[in-house]
């Protein structure tokens, strides 16, 4: 997909604007273009050249904008191919939030703490507004995480863990919420990785997820959040879990890595 006429416009210019580096000029202008759909996923920005003269701005200019919107996720650079704007992806948004709790200071205790307000709060959304393609794909998640366990295939436990858990959050059908809370994705598969031996069988509160999944088939969200609070009540009943608890979120981190 080309750049459009209107875009390529809009670029003249943003050398003689006043104020502030070039390269932040030109990465707001392409930032506020993605991000407004003028530039669609897909869409092939110009040869450095092409770019450089349509911008009016140098190679060193334009290289350090696009290097600001690959960080972000907007832009992907591929050899041979060239700069291309990226799908939307909440990766770079997840990591970043990994990235912060862990350089925080904060415990897993703390962030374990955040979960369970979190989960309690959207679990009651999801009994009210789930369906049963919702508890559809709740179970497939446990029949998964059953299955690795039995396999004793620890990631593909620890995914399949993770996915029962987003299966509730996108229960909630708030596509907003489910968009915001994301990252807790990967925080669930980090603190719950960390608190699970290898090859255990008997750390997976198995039962714990039946219960849950039952509370929201019934539309009960009092019954539901009880269930999401015994889950995590049973955790820390668990001597590997308590022992994680004052270890900084960053240790946990870097043991899953």
């Amino acid at each position: 997909m080309a750049v459009s006429a209107a875009v390529l416009g809009d670029w003249s210019g943003i050398s003689s604007e006043v104020g502030g580096l070039k390269s932040d000029r030109v990465r707001a202008v392409l930032e506020k273009q993605i991000l407004n759909g003028e530039l669609p996923p897909g869409t092939l920005l110009p040869r450095e050249p092409v770019l450089c003269e349509a911008l009016g701005v140098s190679r060193t200019v334009l290289r350090d904008a696009v290097r600001a919107l690959v960080a972000r996720g907007l832009l992907t650079v591929r050899q041979g191919s060239g700069t291309i704007v990226a799908e939307p992806s909440d990766e770079a948004f997840a990591t970043a939030t990994v990235a912060l709790l862990a350089r925080s200071g904060l415990t897993v205790g703390d962030v374990m703490d955040a979960r369970v307000t979190l989960e309690t709060m959207f679990v009651r959304l999801a009994a009210v507004h789930g369906d049963e393609d919702d508890w559809d794909a709740l179970s497939s998640s446990e029949r998964a995480l059953i299955d690795a366990i039995g396999k004793g295939d620890d990631d593909a436990a620890h995914a399949a863990h993770g996915a029962f858990h987003a299966a509730i959050l996108h229960a909630t059908h708030q596509p907003a919420l489910d968009l915001m809370l994301k990252p807790m994705g990967q925080i669930a598969l980090l603190t719950g990785s960390t608190s699970v031996r290898r090859g255990s069988m008997e750390d997976w509160d198995l039962e714990a997820h039946r219960a849950i999944l039952d509370a929201l088939r019934s539309g009960d969200p009092d019954a539901s959040e009880q269930a999401m609070r015994k889950h995590f009540d049973d955790l820390g009943g668990k001597a590997v879990y308590r022992e994680l608890l004052d270890r900084r979120f960053a240790e946990a981190y870097f043991d899953v890595r």
